[in-house]
């Protein structure tokens, strides 16, 4: 598994577009890759810092940066790809993480006129209440996390634009079952991974 960095000029007008149409930048990421189905891209764009874009990615397949075809403006620099390896996440650990995700729900009124699809969860006790399950579902306990609301637009299949709803996490977890985390980290948690959705960041605690 890789993991690189790439630093965008926000002021750029395509990485401006991209950050607020992120299925745009799955598709500028995706010429890294022969085969980009196979790499299993997880990503995300933080904003945190003025004046740039540091987008995350993750890969099962190293990619090769030199192919994006990018305007020189653009791209601010990037990081080589790095190996990443899991073997330190053990038992207890506890660990920084951010998540960015869209915590969702199935539709299964009978005759709603949405039957069957999913819905953002926009009530604070249910977008928790999801992370508590995700986090019993993939090996690790929330013991402190926070959110923040993000707001995106689908670009896919020419879809009408409009303003869509999704969340961050930034907590502190502690490792359950180290197999599980990995497997997390290496799938990604939720749906939508197109968008940016899904890549689960870990780091040490300081």
């Amino acid at each position: 598994m890789f993991l690189s960095r790439l630093i965008l000029n926000a002021k750029h007008p395509q990485a401006r577009s991209e950050v607020d149409h992120p299925y745009e930048l799955h598709r500028t990421l995706c010429k890294a890759f022969d085969h980009p189905e196979e790499a299993r891209i997880l990503f995300r764009a933080d904003t945190d810092r003025p004046g740039e874009v540091h987008v995350l990615v993750q890969s099962l397949v190293r990619p090769d940066w030199g192919r994006l075809n990018v305007e020189d403006r653009y791209l601010k620099s990037v990081d080589d790809p790095k190996a990443v390896e899991l073997a330190g996440i053990q038992l207890g650990l506890s660990l920084r993480f951010r998540l960015r995700c869209r915590p969702s729900k199935r539709i299964a009124k009978m005759g709603h006129p949405d039957e069957g699809k999913r819905m953002s969860l926009k009530d604070r006790e249910e977008i928790f209440e999801w992370l508590k399950r995700k986090s019993e579902e993939n090996g690790f306990e929330v013991k402190n996390v926070a959110f923040d609301r993000v707001y995106w637009q689908d670009s896919k299949e020419g879809k009408q634009e409009r303003l869509l709803g999704a969340v961050q996490f930034d907590g502190l977890l502690i490792v359950t079952n180290p197999d599980e985390l990995r497997e997390a980290v290496h799938n990604g948690i939720g749906s939508q991974k197109a968008y940016g959705f899904g890549l689960l960041s870990l780091a040490p605690v300081r």
